[in-house]
């Protein structure tokens, strides 16, 4: 085992490929008693079955949002439609096909169009750690997570143990988009009473493209956090937290509005208790909600360009409770409980100068969500281990018929979309999981995991309403059925003194695939509704390190994703074209640096009748550099270019724009060559 110096950071780079290698091998590791200090473990050393890729704020970039952060992952990618409020896709899948949890805590948009997605809330100088799980891993967190899961933890509970305050701050500029964005972090504990506080602030200006055009962009945001709790042992104990966010004068280049306040605030009660005397081991209760108010319009950050000026408040309400017991029965770890979710969403579209309702986009909707589950983990022997799922879930969505201008009751929309709209929905769905893992030696291992996952609709698949010019532009579709997953996956890992590499194929077969589409009978023909249809997904990443000397590294990663719609045999819309990107980093004493090369191939499976592709987008190669210097143990001071050469470029992934800001037919143009600093300290 070799590490490196204990208060070294690794950089972005390293780091997210490490994290990589780590879903078979061993990675990053992060010292449980401050949370701070990272060691490199470069020998094989077991792991979890479902051991996720984890990034921290050190990792990477000061970034505007933490879904481009999560970019790096192979596998990974995030659709742009400002600086702020990008929308993660993983293996092609996204939005509610992805489980996001806010420590614990569930959290859901309050803009219909999703400007503010839930890892929008979120920001990695907030939370010690952001775990991503690619593909169906565990049924213990929730239902649904067929393209997998995005988990912002904090180890707070952990890290106090440790009597004594710790501390970490930042601050971070760019000369692109991100002015500058400060953030402090303090613990203090006794050892067993503790209290956590953590703030941000962030400011963003409109960035400009490699071609020099300015992209309304800028946002403000200001969020904070107080944590309090006792701890009775390491196993033992009671965990209270309010969050607040608030993200004020969002300019948005792919929408037709701009978002003037989207205000947040979780509170969360997380208790547990260990070493209990019996059949149970330990139970935890994990009890949270998360109100989201929200307000857009279409003249107060930008030129009226519509007919009349418009604003649309919105609201969301998630409750979120899980019950989890522990038991071991031999070698068999087994893990069981309850969970449920309530999401309510409100959104009305109003004419500004008449205050006059048009129509309601979500008539006062709620979906209910009660699971149970049993997990086990077997270590069959030093070589072999088994883990096996089952969960059960029962969803109901309903909205509040009374209500005028909605889907149930807007003379507009379809006579039998009205009449549904009005039933109340309920549709109860099994969900199982098998993984196994396999050690052929001290260099290489490799797992196979099959898993069947079922994924409900949203409040927007089922109830939206959206007019534009008079017309009906979108409607939801109440009879949706939900998605069921069949996925199976397999990877293998190798890794010796000098070389880590990663291998993974996945298949998913899926009936009821939600699409949502322009040419439904029964609907005008440039009016946007959802749909069921059979689908079928398969794809790859690869994930390489090679250690040239013990200095310098190269490192390489490579993902594939391919989408079908099976019932019209044409291509699934939105799904990302081969990429991955190529590095070489260096650390010699208290300097590191890293040059990598990101890159796309050219998008042309797309869908135009989804009215989410337009076009194929060219691919692209752009150049990064960053570099890191250690001034003492507790100061460090690092510096980047992204895009060097300041190339145009898209992600297809990326909205449109809107017709005020650019080709409506044309993606989203990412940020120019763009400097950033960033100086953290530790204590």
């Amino acid at each position: 085992m070799t590490a490196a110096c204990p208060h070294r950071r690794p950089t972005r780079l390293h780091t997210a490929i490490l994290a990589s290698v780590a879903t078979m091998t061993a990675g990053t590791q992060t010292a449980a008693a401050q949370g701070l200090d990272t060691i490199l473990i470069t020998a094989p050393e077991p792991v979890s079955i479902d051991q996720p890729v984890t990034l921290t704020a050190e990792d990477t970039a000061p970034r505007a949002d933490l879904a481009e952060v999560l970019r790096e992952i192979s596998g990974v990618n995030a659709g742009r439609m400002s600086g702020h409020g990008l929308d993660p896709i993983i293996r092609g899948q996204r939005e509610h096909q992805l489980n996001v949890l806010l420590d614990g805590a569930g959290i859901a948009n309050a803009c219909p169009n999703r400007m503010d997605p839930p890892t929008s809330f979120g920001n990695l100088a907030g939370y010690d750690e952001v775990e991503v799980r690619k593909g169906v891993t565990t049924l213990t967190r929730g239902p649904g997570g067929s393209g997998g899961s995005i988990d912002l933890t904090r180890n707070t509970f952990e890290r106090a143990a440790e009597v004594g305050m710790q501390s970490r701050f930042g601050f971070a500029t760019s000369s692109n988009g991100l002015t500058d964005q400060s953030s402090a972090d303090v613990l203090v504990s006794n050892g067993q009473a503790y209290g956590r506080v953590i703030g941000q602030i962030a400011n963003g200006e409109n960035y400009e493209d490699g071609d020099g055009n300015e992209l309304p962009s800028s946002f403000k945001q200001r969020s904070g956090t107080i944590i309090g709790g006792y701890r009775v042992s390491d196993v033992t104990g009671i965990e209270v937290s309010v969050d607040r966010n608030r993200m004020l004068d969002t300019r948005y280049a792919g929408t037709g509005m701009d978002s003037i306040f989207d205000n947040a605030s979780i509170y969360r009660l997380d208790g547990r208790l260990g070493d209990i005397e019996g059949p149970v081991d330990a139970v935890r209760l994990e009890v949270s909600r998360a109100n989201v108010d929200h307000l857009m319009d279409n003249y107060s950050l930008r030129e009226l360009t519509a007919p009349m000026p418009m604003e649309a408040p919105a609201e969301s309400h998630t409750t979120t409770a899980r019950l989890t017991a522990s038991s071991r029965i031999n070698q068999i770890e087994i893990d069981y409980g309850l969970d449920f979710q309530r999401v309510e969403q409100d959104a009305q579209a109003i004419n500004a100068m008449t205050d006059m309702l048009i129509f309601r986009q979500w008539p006062d909707g709620q979906t209910d969500q009660v699971g149970a589950f049993l997990q086990g983990d077997w270590q069959l022997d030093d070589d072999n281990s088994l883990r096996a799922g089952l969960r059960m879930d029962r969803f109901e969505s309903e909205i509040d018929t009374s209500l005028d201008k909605s889907i149930a009751t807007n003379m507009m929309v379809p006579a039998d979309i009205r009449e549904s709209a009005r039933e109340a929905k309920s549709d109860t769905e099994i969900s199982a999981l098998l993984r196994y893992k396999h050690s052929f030696d001290s260099n290489l291992s490799g797992h196979v995991g099959i898993s069947r996952t079922a994924v409900a609709p949203n409040l927007t698949q089922k109830y939206i309403t959206l007019l534009m010019n008079g017309m009906l532009a979108k409607v939801g579709n109440p009879d949706l059925e939900p998605e069921i997953h069949h996925q199976i996956e397999a990877g293998l890992s190798w890794q010796n003194e000098r070389l880590s590499t990663t291998a993974n194929l996945y298949v998913d077969q899926v009936d009821n695939y939600i699409l949502q589409d322009r040419q439904i009978a029964g609907l005008m023909p440039m009016t946007t509704s959802f749909r069921n249809v059979d689908a079928h997904l398969y794809g790859g990443e690869i994930d390489l390190r090679y250690a040239v000397t013990d200095w310098l590294a190269t490192e390489a990663q490579l993902a594939f994703v391919r989408g079908r719609n099976t019932s019209d045999s044409r291509d699934l819309p939105q799904i990302p074209p081969l990429s991955g990107n190529l590095g070489v980093r260096a650390e010699r004493g208290a300097l590191d640096g890293a040059v990598v090369l990101r890159w796309a191939g050219r998008a042309e499976a797309t869908d135009e009748q989804s009215g989410l592709d337009t076009t194929e987008t060219a691919g692209y190669a752009v150049l990064d550099l960053n570099a890191g210097y250690d001034i003492t143990r507790n100061w460090r001071m690092e510096a980047g270019v992204d895009n060097v050469f300041d190339r145009t470029y898209a992600q297809h992934v990326n909205r449109v724009y809107s017709g005020a800001f650019g080709d409506p037919t044309s993606r989203i143009n990412e940020p120019g060559r763009t400097v950033w600093a960033r100086l953290t300290a530790t204590f």
